[in-house]
């Protein structure tokens, strides 16, 4: 039996599942509104940002600050210093999927933190942001300069893979459990050769839903479709840092890890037989650049055959679980786990 891929990471789903109380005026795409105020609200109610009245005052007391707030450890980016590969962040979120423009009062949405590695503690902060953001409103200002309000209902934890789920705030109760149904290697090995086989079954065509914009970049440039060496390279990279910078270290096969050998090879001969994907260009507003943000990227489903899924399957289902590209903290690269003939 050949090694598997060990990937040392946990994470954690956590859906809220609301209620609008008046009206809410979306964009089409609501990944941008639900990042802005969950970070918006975070910020105001936990995170003071004090600092010193000189430069180095600042620069100390804003290193101790980031320490011991859990809102600046959940929402910034780790230190350069302490990792290799790109920088990410430990949550992404997934937004409502429809492209409604407006909810009216008593419909019903729900959108989904997913926390990597260890962040559980964090838990209750979450929760309560979640109930400010209902509290301040969400989506588009209305003609009175009023956002949309609405009420938190439950929030569960679900595993696409097992189907296991868990209640971590019951309808009509406010107490939270730091009860999770969480994804880790172990699944991601026992659905990828269940899944293997049944590929081998339809003449090992796959096909991937891309459910908001996947945005990859390749040498500052954007990549318009969905290539299948560079899409598969984007999604390797990914995991490498998540598990790397929040996990238990760096993935391995055999103890060891080797793109060149055990994962570029295999996606060299991936094929890509019928891209039903479009480029949808959206925009959100970033706080921290204080200005518009391209969130543009393709969307819809491509379709693909290789002679061996099996060294590729455990990163795809990986795919599935932490979103792929630019700006998942935004609702960004959502792959559902659709797979079909």
């Amino acid at each position: 039996m050949k090694p598997q891929l060990e990937v040392p990471l946990t994470i954690h789903h956590l859906t809220f599942h609301c209620r609008a109380e008046e009206p809410i005026l979306w964009s089409p795409f609501k990944g941008s509104a639900v990042r802005g105020a969950f970070a918006g609200v975070l910020r105001h109610t936990f995170c003071p940002e004090w600092r010193g009245t000189d430069k180095q005052t600042s620069i100390a007391t804003a290193r101790l600050h980031t320490q011991v707030c859990p809102v600046c450890q959940l929402l910034a980016k780790p230190k350069e210093e302490e990792f290799s590969g790109d920088l990410r962040r430990p949550y992404a979120i997934r937004p409502p999927l429809d492209t409604r423009t407006r909810y009216e009062a008593g419909d019903p949405f729900a959108f989904t933190v997913t926390l990597f590695g260890n962040y559980l503690d964090y838990l209750p902060y979450l929760a309560l942001g979640v109930e400010g953001m209902g509290s301040a409103g969400i989506g588009s200002k209305n003609g009175q300069g009023r956002r949309g309000r609405f009420s938190v209902e439950s929030i569960t934890s679900t595993n696409s893979l097992t189907k296991a789920t868990a209640l971590l705030m019951k309808p009509k109760e406010r107490m939270v459990e730091a009860v999770t149904a969480p994804v880790d290697n172990t699944h991601i090995i026992a659905a990828a050769e269940e899944l293997a086989a049944q590929l081998e079954e339809k003449g090992n065509r796959l096909i991937l839903n891309f459910a908001t914009p996947t945005r990859l970049i390749k040498r500052r440039g954007k990549i318009g479709t969905p290539e299948p060496f560079q899409f598969i390279k984007h999604v390797v990279r990914r995991v490498l840092d998540l598990s790397t910078q929040y996990g238990a270290g760096r993935p391995t096969i055999g103890g060891q890890l080797d793109l060149k050998r055990d994962v570029f090879p295999y996606a060299d001969v991936v094929t890509l037989i019928k891209d039903e994907t479009r480029w949808w260009d959206v925009s959100g507003y970033s706080g921290r650049m204080q200005q518009q943000q391209q969130l543009g990227g393709f969307v819809g489903s491509a379709t693909y055959t290789a002679p061996d899924w099996r060294p590729l399957l455990p990163w795809l289902l990986w795919a599935t679980q932490v979103q792929v590209g630019k700006n998942t903290v935004k609702g960004c690269g959502v792959i559902t786990g659709t797979w079909r003939e």
